[in-house]
């Protein structure tokens, strides 16, 4: 392929606008394209979560400078059983420059890339769907407001229900999981230590059941997140909680697409693979989905895109699939690992390294150009 002229993005998420700032730094003009009326609420936003790969890519347009200025930073982890404390983790050990994970409603995320666009005379256009898309190899784009758009390169990041996707008849591949989640986001009544993550395994005769993991949002607020039926379950024997500011609950299944690419239209993000919120692996996999397509298109290499991503798809999926097993249902062996052989295997430094390094994602493929 050679490199492509005219790039439209359907899907003004965090991916579809990582992959805008990233082919407009790389010097193309891409056009962004959403059904919305605007940004994620910033209240309400589920992904929090900004890993290293995530921080180093977006260095390079200077988003990740705002990021830093603006978000928490976490760099340990308490893990517990039954409200019992067993070992500590941190992510310092881990070999690279962000050696930890960084907390920011993903609403303000998006809107400081969007502020980013903007100076660089690109604008998300609001209300404006993706309607069909004719010949994948010279695709012609039909959109809501009537227009039709020819492209070199489509990138469908319009989520889970990606019209996208269903249009050029990729087939999605498999299956719900049983288990319930519950978030909520907390004001404390005092200070906490910002960061310090928290995950608390509830076995059946210890607590509710599942696994309930705090996030801090800085040293008055935080979000609990796990697998449970209800928030009042989730929330259940935790103290110190002033007020709810938000709560939800939902679903998860474990799919992805049969391909991620089809002639010059391509997948990235929820269009491409949905997970489990456990290892907080989704926005961030959807965005380095967005720049790895950026850096091949600079280099008229777009077609190696799928063979780039696919095996990361599949390894996270298969990952966050085993660690949603273990937290919704642990089995008796694994309890008493966490009892009696982390408490000792975490003091080894070789030990905390490989952990540091797997709990930050730095075990899967790195992008070349970094």
């Amino acid at each position: 392929m050679t490199r492509p002229e005219r790039v439209l993005i359907v899907g003004a998420g965090p991916v579809g606008l990582a992959a805008a700032v990233e082919f407009r730094r790389r010097g193309f003009h891409p056009r962004i394209v959403d059904a919305g009326g605007g940004s994620t609420d910033e209240a309400q936003s589920r992904a929090l979560g900004i890993l290293p790969t995530t921080l180093d890519i977006l260095a390079a347009s200077g988003i990740t400078e705002r990021l830093l200025a603006e978000g928490s930073r976490i760099e340990n982890a308490e893990i517990s059983l039954d409200g019992k404390r067993l070992f500590g983790i941190s992510t310092k050990p881990a070999r690279t420059r962000h050696n930890f994970i960084l907390t920011l409603p993903q609403g303000r995320t998006e809107r400081l890339m969007i502020e980013w666009l903007a100076a660089r005379d690109i604008a998300v256009e609001w209300n404006t769907a993706f309607v069909s898309l004719a010949d994948t190899h010279a695709p012609r784009v039909r959109l809501s407001n009537g227009e039709t758009v020819g492209a070199d390169l489509v990138l469908g990041a319009d989520g889970v229900h990606s019209a996208v996707r269903e249009d050029i008849g990729i087939p999605w591949n498999g299956e719900g999981y049983p288990a319930e989640f519950a978030l909520a986001d907390v004001v404390f009544e005092s200070r906490i230590d910002a960061a310090t993550a928290r995950a608390n395994l509830r076995t059946a005769n210890g607590g509710a059941g599942g696994a309930v993991a705090l996030l801090p949002l800085g040293e008055t607020k935080g979000r609990y997140v796990g697998i449970a039926p209800s928030t009042a379950a989730l929330l259940a024997g935790i103290e110190g909680i002033a007020a709810i500011t938000w709560e939800s609950r939902f679903s998860v299944s474990f799919r992805h697409a049969e391909r991620l690419a089809k002639g010059r239209v391509f997948l990235a993000g929820d269009a491409a693979h949905v997970h489990s919120p456990v290892g907080g692996r989704g926005m961030n996999l959807g965005i380095w989905d967005a720049a790895w397509l950026a850096f091949l298109a600079s280099e008229g290499r777009q077609s190696e895109y799928e063979m780039r991503r696919l095996p990361s798809v599949r390894r996270v999926l298969k990952d966050t699939r085993r660690m949603t097993d273990v937290i919704a249902a642990p089995p008796q062996r694994l309890l008493s690992v966490l009892r009696y052989v982390m408490p000792l295997a975490t003091r080894l430094p070789f030990v905390r390294r490989m952990i540091a390094e797997q709990l930050l994602a730095l075990d899967l493929p790195q992008p070349e150009w970094l």
